[in-house]
């Protein structure tokens, strides 16, 4: 099996898993949908890296993943000013 298909397995498995807790444990509509928003962003977020790894050249999947980090640190610092706060 190679290993890009290894990872879409695994990226699935996983995916899918979420999905499943997602339903059993939320209750309300609103929470589910916003779980099941944030699991199909991530998941295409994924495909997207592991395809990019594969088909693209080193050096856009190491600035797409700089992007990502440079997000998800701003997301951290500045989620009171994004989102609001208490």
């Amino acid at each position: 099996m190679k290993t890009q298909t290894l990872l879409y397995y695994i990226g699935a498995f996983i995916f899918a898993g979420l999905g499943v807790l997602t339903f059993l444990q939320l209750h309300k509509a609103k929470y589910q949908i916003e779980a099941g928003t944030f699991i199909v962003i991530a998941a295409l977020i994924y495909y997207g890296m592991v395809n990019l790894f594969f088909k693209g050249s080193r050096k856009t999947f190491l600035l797409a993943n700089t992007l990502l980090a440079i997000l998800a640190l701003g997301g951290i610092f500045f989620n009171s000013m994004i989102f609001g706060g208490h």
